[in-house]
């Protein structure tokens, strides 16, 4: 499978569970996600004033942390090539949001002049680009000199009887409620195989 055709793979992924990705993946993952999203705003050094891009930023979780995060002097730009999730991500945006915009934007070509941002965050998404290295590359050229690149990911587990676990639970127990929820299990078969390469890579 190409690049491109991987892309559009992917696009196609988070169109389908666009609806249920905010409910489903609070309930895989226990309710985990909210904390972990909120300690990686805590602890990015992010601060009020800054202007900041979200990339692949989904229905916009990490994103409305954010805009809280930097206040009314500072800026949040929720970039996702998506349109559905950015769908998603607008109907919860309201007018305490005004510091937030969200736009359509592939990770690797970003319409952003360089030197631009404070810092550049993204959360559970780069995994999912297929070509990491030139959405680095992007992310570097857009960030201004001693920016602050912020990331948020899954990884396999080391400890071998978690790792079982986990796998089970990933592979079994997620295609299984996805398929029931969203009516396929190829989405909840798909998203857990990059972090998996990414832990092993």
């Amino acid at each position: 499978m190409s690049l491109q055709q991987r892309d559009l793979f992917i696009k196609h992924i988070f169109s389908t569970v666009a609806p249920y990705i905010d409910l489903l993946s609070s309930a895989f993952s226990f309710g985990f996600d909210h904390i972990w999203r909120w300690q990686t705003v805590s602890r990015s050094g992010i601060a009020e004033g800054e202007q900041v891009l979200d990339v692949c930023t989904g229905t916009g979780e990490l994103a409305f942390l954010l805009s809280r995060q930097v206040g009314l002097r500072g800026l949040v730009t929720g970039a996702d090539f998506c349109e559905e999730m950015l769908a998603r991500a607008k109907t919860k945006s309201g007018p305490h949001h005004q510091n937030l915009s969200f736009i359509v934007s592939d990770a690797k070509q970003l319409p952003f002049p360089d030197n631009t941002f404070d810092a550049v965050t993204v959360a559970f998404g780069m995994r999912n680009i297929p070509d990491t290295s030139l959405a680095l590359t992007e992310i570097n050229r857009v960030l201004k000199p001693r920016g602050k690149f912020v990331c948020l990911e899954l990884t396999r587990p080391h400890n071998s009887w978690f790792r079982a676990l986990y796998e089970w639970y990933v592979f079994k127990v997620m295609p299984f409620i996805g398929e029931r929820v969203v009516k396929t299990s190829a989405p909840y078969l798909y998203l857990p195989v990059p972090s998996m390469r990414l832990s092993s890579g």
